[in-house]
């Protein structure tokens, strides 16, 4: 079995490092940087294809990949490739391997940051108030791109200046579409991220809380320390949201953040992929990486829950270098 992992940072460190032992697979994984560290795993295949960005040549590339390797599943891992994906399939994109399709709508409205918020607050949900002006915003204000991955772009304003500093900033860098969203106290161990894993049945397969310890800001972002949490609320209430969006198939995860006044949880935002430190998952006794393969080549796997896991698990992220002995060319990279 072949299996193409696009991209080859964050959460698809995740799938090279959980199947790399597989004896029944081979990994290939893209990325259009060549110094991406999973480029450079020696159990793995490195390919370099274009950004999804670029649509027509992203799926030329697409194409010749899959014929000279044979590749049976594909696996979109970042924003960017699951958008890039999405938008191809909607243009009509035959190809002859398996992976997740989720609605295009749904994904569209999902993956934008202030849309998603909008549309949950017609729906009843609780969600932190988006402010549609600089001028009506209450301060301290978080200011983001609607449309980046992960938490590129984001900021905390404490004040008008801030803010529309922030705002240019974003503007000149990622786009005029911003969101301007209220700011929900809670120190680090507020944040909480819920794992769902989805069939192409629209059965889910998969339930898990990982609650950071340790984040990069002080008020929450990207987590490098944490641990499995018990929250069958949070897990209920985040299976409400999809389905109250008409359903998924494939990984999804969902941010909330735990108001250290009114103890509620609020969503902050909806990531269509595996989180970024889920290989954590799979050292806690959860492996979906081999879940999604399962489900993409017979349609079924075990479902995959807290009560499963090793029954002390913690997290940490770490940093160790790699030697590489060449970088891939410049002339490798078209």
């Amino acid at each position: 079995m072949n299996v193409l992992v696009l991209s080859a940072e964050a959460s698809a460190i995740n799938y090279i490092r959980s199947l790399k032992k597989r004896y029944d697979m081979q990994l290939f994984v893209t990325d259009c940087n060549k110094y991406a560290s999973g480029l450079y795993d020696e159990t793995i295949t490195p390919v370099t294809i274009p950004p999804a960005r670029d649509l027509e040549n992203y799926r030329n590339k697409l194409d010749e990949i899959i014929k000279q390797y044979r590749i049976n599943i594909l696996i979109p891992t970042s924003d960017y490739d699951m958008e890039g994906v999405l938008e191809l399939v909607n243009r009509g994109w035959d190809t002859p391997v398996n992976f997740f399709k989720p609605d295009y709508n749904i994904f569209h409205t999902l993956s934008h940051k202030k849309k998603v918020m909008e549309t949950l607050h017609e729906k009843g949900f609780r969600v932190p108030l988006i402010y549609n002006n600089p001028s009506e915003v209450e301060y301290p204000v978080v200011v983001k791109p609607c449309r980046e991955a992960g938490g590129k772009g984001v900021s905390v304003a404490v004040n008008e200046k801030d803010l529309l500093k922030y705002i240019s900033s974003i503007s000149r860098n990622f786009g005029s579409e911003i969101v301007l969203q209220e700011f929900i106290p809670g120190d680090a161990g507020s944040i909480h991220v819920v794992l769902l894993l989805y069939g192409n049945d629209g059965n889910i397969y998969g339930e898990v809380v990982t609650k950071s310890q340790l984040t990069f800001m002080t008020w929450g972002g990207y987590g490098n320390a944490g641990t499995l949490a018990v929250e069958p609320d949070l897990l209920n209430f985040s299976k409400k949201i999809i389905s109250s969006m008409g359903g998924w198939c494939g990984p999804i995860n969902l941010e909330f953040k735990k108001h250290s006044g009114n103890g509620h949880f609020y969503l902050m935002e909806v990531n269509c992929r595996l989180n970024g430190y889920s290989y954590f998952t799979t050292l806690a006794g959860l492996n979906y990486p081999a879940a999604v393969i399962e489900l993409l080549s017979t349609g079924k796997t075990d479902y995959l829950s807290i009560e499963k896991c090793n029954e002390e698990a913690n997290f940490i992220i770490g940093f160790r270098e790699r030697i590489v002995e060449k970088w891939i060319t410049d002339e490798e990279m078209i």
